[in-house]
């Protein structure tokens, strides 16, 4: 007997996704499908192996059927009014008026021979249109992914040529432009001489902690590196942490190159490489972790000075709280650099942190940019600066801009005549920044800058893509390296490969391209600068909606114009639009950056490794030293200090009595056993996967394991595309699931009855994963995941991540680490290393 299951992306408990909310008897009623009534067992599909390489639920769903365009609707009549147009016409007799049942009906009209015509016209072209309608959606239907592509392409080239054609007229340069372009050029090729902060700072930092506050691409990077040669040669240990596991493994490789690979190890969530080396580059949550184990083990850190890059990551809105408790926990024995973008109360976070620990911090303002940046606007075929453009534009009504939704934007924002302009005035090359990962892909296949360039750069560029090609030959195939191979022109956004990447980020350092089209987050630690940097919106999407951009986000996208040792100057080119706010650009060019303000949050992690390392007395002082605290003190006195920690410690409080009545805590606020083990895992919710281990409801299979624990990682990475309706998913993995579920269920509950955040499920993600354990193919299972494939690699290396939390409960639950290292080995293989 076959019985069909819906695998539902609200199976297992959803509801609200970001608020729980069970339901009586929930368990009961969400899996009686599931199982045979008579013996309670899951119910077998003969159809289908169980989990499987040759499961055929592991083959793409087929599509399926459009269904026919209903049109439009129909308007609703007002209140009491006839619906029908007889009605009507029988309202406006005197007849009907009066409501004279015997009155005579008003004969029909006499149409001429004319009207009749007309008539018989309009029905046969509604009639024809109405068949060409369905006989387009039919064949729309049935297109291939390829063939919508194709048809696109061909609908954008079309209007390519209309907009090229429309902008061939001649360009009108302003006066005070012209100046400026009279500046572009080459320095001269003379020896590097550090500016007076960078020599200031590797003086300071041998005796002091030291926040170095510069313009993005003035060189900070220089600092670090003095840095770490001197403590090398002294004879100590470095650890350099930065942000983001790609600019991590850039970091690893560059420094690899100067000081030795012999020197260099990298520790990262899902990469552990000469841990012993003098020289460790992590990510901040590592050593975020690595000082709870030296806390809670009362050892000191093996390290003599800890380099915090992009510091201002400091004000992230998610990840910020991680680089606040660093600073707070780090032992005063330990020298401290950061490295960050201009901040506006630098001064301010240096005194916090001189406050916490006990000694002088010293500030070193990196001054004005190493080479000078000029907004532009290129507004109807007349470039100007952007001060005249915005002095001379009209307000635009945001609200109606607001209104706009993301999928409204289909049409990109410029078209080949504006990067034709900038070839034209030698402002190549030029980052793009467009609103979306598609804008940018079909901007890289679509747009043709017609650049004619020497026979050797086209040579060194082809060599270089050969070479990663035979690196990594899984993007030998990759639709995107066309473009960059035949026109100089690439995309960069995170939905691609890591590899493909590196690449595109190569032949820009290399200047072998003329222009990449990249999101917003291309500016975060990716060093690649361009002459131009190209902005045609002035806001940009938060994951929600649109916002305006900030004068911080601005500097961000704006510091890669402009490359020191290769221009005298950079440019920034604002292009008008719907989108865009000119006053509101030209404001933020003159503010200065927004100031850093505390994100710390309590969270059930912190709360357990606090308490497994000091008593609560102690706890309650550590609190009182953050960052948020003493922003929200209006006076810094001890006294105002402890007043200004009450809300932060309650929060604290009401995380302990949670754990003390679930289990975790003792009355005394020591950690019990369940305790212990959640304190080692220091991922999102740690509370489910602790009760899931004590139910022992986690599957030994290290595929099944792997997609379970993928269950409920970082609710960002939630899926989409494929409707979950299309297949039944591998009835190994709906059992797997639906224990998960039953072991945590009240757990949940019980987070959301004290308003605790309370996990994302997505079944989508679980079966991409469990595919790509049992060596399916890489494009097959990102299909099943509903992203793009570089959200496939970010959602794999995060469960490989979260599997090592796992991993290090060998001592309590042996079998169970075992299993997380079997799945993290089968997880880790090309294209995702």
């Amino acid at each position: 007997m076959l019985i069909k299951i819906c695998f539902s992306p609200d199976l297992g408990f959803l509801g609200n996704k970001n608020v729980y909310k069970p339901k009586p008897n929930f368990v009961k009623k969400r899996l009686e499908p599931f199982f045979d009534a008579q013996n309670g067992a899951l119910m077998p599909d003969s159809n289908q192996p169980r989990g499987s390489e040759s499961d055929p639920a592991l083959s793409s769903p087929a599509s399926s059927p459009a269904k026919p365009n209903p049109g439009p609707p129909r308007e609703a009549s007002p209140e009491g009014a006839p619906d029908s147009a007889g009605a009507a016409e029988g309202a406006d007799s005197p007849e009907a008026e009066r409501g004279d049942p015997a009155a005579p009906a008003e004969k029909p009209r006499k149409l001429s021979k004319g009207a009749k015509w007309r008539q018989r016209r309009a029905a046969s072209r509604q009639k024809r249109a109405a068949a060409s309608a369905a006989a387009r959606r039919e064949r729309r239907a049935a297109e291939t992914p390829e063939e919508r592509e194709k048809r696109y392409l061909q609908k954008r080239a079309a209007t390519e040529r209309s907009l090229s054609a429309d902008q061939a007229g001649e360009i009108v340069v302003t006066a005070k432009v012209q100046e400026f372009l009279s500046e572009i050029g080459q320095p001269q090729l003379a020896p590097f001489i550090p500016d007076p902060f960078q020599t200031e700072s590797i003086e300071l930092i041998k005796s002091h902690d030291v926040i170095v506050s510069a313009p993005t691409g003035s060189g900070k990077t220089w600092i670090a590196q003095k840095a770490i040669e001197e403590e090398i040669a002294a004879g100590r240990s470095i650890w350099y942490a930065s942000p983001l596991k790609a600019l991590s493994n850039a970091k690893f490789i560059e420094f690899g190159k100067i000081f030795g690979t012999d020197l260099v190890g990298l520790i990262t969530g899902d990469h552990k490489l000469n841990p012993r080396s003098p020289i460790i580059v992590g990510t901040t949550e590592i050593l975020r972790n690595q000082l709870y184990d030296a806390m809670s083990s009362a050892r000191d850190l093996d390290y003599d000075l800890v380099i915090l890059d992009e510091a201002h990551y400091l004000a992230d809105l998610e990840r910020g709280v991680v680089w606040e408790e660093v600073l707070i926990y780090l032992p005063t024995r330990v020298r401290l650099l950061l490295l960050s973008a201009t901040i506006e109360n630098a001064r301010e976070i240096a005194d916090w942190l001189s406050n916490i620990r006990g000694t002088e911090v010293k500030v070193v303002n990196g001054g004005e940019r190493p080479v000078p940046l000029i907004p532009l606007c290129f507004r109807r075929r007349t470039l100007s600066t952007l001060e005249d453009a915005a002095g001379k534009s009209a307000v635009p009504d945001k609200e109606g801009r607001r209104r706009s939704s993301f999928g409204s934007r289909r049409d990109l924002p410029f078209s080949s005549g504006s990067l034709k302009c900038l070839r034209d005035l030698d402002l190549l090359p030029a980052i793009c920044f467009l609103k979306s990962r598609s804008d940018c892909d079909k901007a890289a296949r679509l747009i043709d800058l017609g650049v004619s360039e020497p026979p050797e750069r086209a040579l060194a560029r082809a060599s270089l893509i050969d070479e990663y090609v035979a690196k990594y030959p899984y993007i030998e195939s990759y639709q995107d390296l066309t473009p960059a191979r035949k026109r100089a022109v690439a995309s960069h956004h995170a939905g691609h490969l890591p590899q493909y990447k590196f690449l595109v980020e190569e032949l820009m350092s290399q200047g072998l391209l003329s222009a990449i089209f990249a999101t917003s987050t291309v500016s975060a630690g990716v060093n690649f600068p361009a002459r131009t940097v190209v902005i045609p919106q002035s806001d940009r999407f938060n994951g929600s909606g649109f916002a305006d951009l900030t004068a911080t986000e601005l500097a961000q996208m704006t510091g890669r114009a402009g490359r020191r040792g290769r221009d005298l100057i950079g440019f920034a080119l604002i292009l008008p639009g719907p989108f865009m706010d000119l006053k509101l650009m030209d404001g933020l060019f003159r503010s200065p950056p927004n100031p850093i303000r505390s994100r710390l949050n309590i969270d059930f992690s912190m709360v357990l490794n606090l308490l497994k390392a000091y008593p609560l007395s102690h706890v309650k002082d550590i609190l009182v030293k953050s960052l948020l605290v003493w922003q929200n003190a209006r006076k810094k006195s001890a006294a105002n200090l402890r007043m200004a920690g009450r809300e932060i410690i309650a929060s604290f409080q009401k995380h302990a009595r949670f754990l003390k009545k679930s289990g975790y805590l003792t009355a005394a606020h020591a950690l019990t056993p369940k305790g212990e083990v959640a304190s080692q895992l220091r991922l999102d919710h740690p509370l489910v996967y602790s009760e899931a281990i004590a139910a022992q409801s986690l599957p030994d299979s290290p595929a099944l394991l792997a997609a379970t624990v993928a269950y409920i990682i970082d609710s960002s990475l939630k899926g989409g595309g494929q409707s979950p309706y299309a297949q039944k998913p591998p009835q190994k993995l709906i059992e797997a699931l639906l224990n998960f579920e039953k072991a945590t269920t009240s757990m949940a509950s019980a987070l959301a009855k004290d308003d605790f955040s309370t996990p994302s499920y997505e079944p989508n993600r679980s079966w991409a994963i469990y595919e790509w354990a049992l060596e399916g193919d890489f494009h097959s299972a990102s299909r099943r995941l509903g992203r793009d494939i570089g959200d496939m690699v970010r959602t794999v290396l995060m469960t490989v991540e979260y599997l090592n939390q796992f991993r290090s409960l060998s001592q309590e639950y042996p079998d169970l680490s075992q299993a997380a290292q079997m799945a993290q080995s089968m997880l880790l293989r090309p294209p995702i290393v």
